[in-house]
C-alpha cells in the first residue's frame, strides 16, 4: 500500500472513532472546560481559594493515618453516591441537561483542588498530584463521564416518549442495558478506590502539609 493510502486510512479511522463517540468526546470537553474554569476562578477569587483549601484539608484529613480498607470503602461510598445520582438523573428527562453539567462540575472540583495544590506547595504539590491525586482521579473521571453519557442517552429516550407524535414503546430492554452499563461503571469506581487506598497508604506519609 502507498504511504498516502496508509495516512488516508488512519485519518478515516480517526474520523470514524470521533463520529461514533461524539457524545463521550463532548463530555470530556465539558470536563476540561470545568478544570480550566476552576483554575481561573481560583487565581481570581479569595473565596474560591478558601473553598479549594477546604477541599484539600478534607481530602488529606480523610486519608491521613487511616488503613487501606477504611480508605477504600470510604472512597467507594462517596464515588458510588455520585454514580447513583447520575443513574437517577438518567431515569428522568432532566438527565439530558444535568448529566453534562455533572461532568463540568467534576472538572471544576479537580480544577480547584489541583491548582490550589500547585499554587500553594509548588514542586511538592506537583509530586502530590502526580503520585496520589491523579492516578485514582483519572479512573474515576473516566467512569463518571461514561456514566454521564449513558444517563444522557437514556434520558433522551424518555424525552422522546413525551413528544406528541411519539409512539408508545416498551423500553424494558433499554433499561436492562442501561443497568448493565452502570455495573460496568461500578468496576471503574472499585478500581479507582483501590488505587486511591493503595497510593494513600503507601505515599501520603512522605508528604507533610
Amino acid at each position: 500500500m502507498k504511504p498516502g493510502g496508509v495516512v488516508s486510512l488512519k485519518r478515516f479511522n480517526s474520523i470514524m472513532i470521533f463520529r461514533n463517540n461524539k457524545l463521550f468526546v463532548f463530555l470530556c470537553l465539558l470536563f476540561i472546560i470545568g478544570i480550566f474554569t476552576g483554575t481561573f476562578l481560583l487565581s481570581d477569587s479569595v473565596k474560591t481559594t478558601k473553598l479549594a483549601q477546604y477541599f484539600f484539608s478534607y481530602y488529606i484529613g480523610d486519608r491521613d493515618g487511616i488503613g487501606f480498607f477504611a480508605i477504600f470503602f470510604d472512597t467507594l461510598l462517596r464515588e458510588l453516591s455520585v454514580c447513583i445520582v447520575l443513574f437517577i438523573l438518567g431515569t428522568s428527562i432532566i438527565g439530558a441537561v444535568l448529566s453534562p453539567i455533572a461532568c463540568s462540575t467534576a472538572g471544576l472540583y479537580f480544577g480547584f483542588l489541583s491548582s490550589y495544590i500547585y499554587k500553594t506547595y509548588a514542586l511538592k504539590g506537583v509530586a502530590f498530584n502526580a503520585i496520589i491525586l491523579i492516578p485514582a482521579a483519572f479512573v474515576f473521571v473516566v467512569g463518571i463521564i461514561f456514566a454521564a453519557k449513558e444517563s444522557f442517552n437514556f434520558s433522551v429516550v424518555l424525552l422522546k416518549l413525551t413528544f406528541p407524535k411519539s409512539r408508545p414503546q416498551n423500553i424494558s430492554s433499554e433499561f436492562k442495558l442501561y443497568c448493565g452499563k452502570y455495573l460496568l461503571v461500578s468496576v471503574f469506581l472499585i478500581i479507582a478506590s483501590l488505587i486511591d487506598a493503595a497510593v494513600s497508604t503507601s505515599f501520603l506519609v512522605f508528604f507533610n502539609f
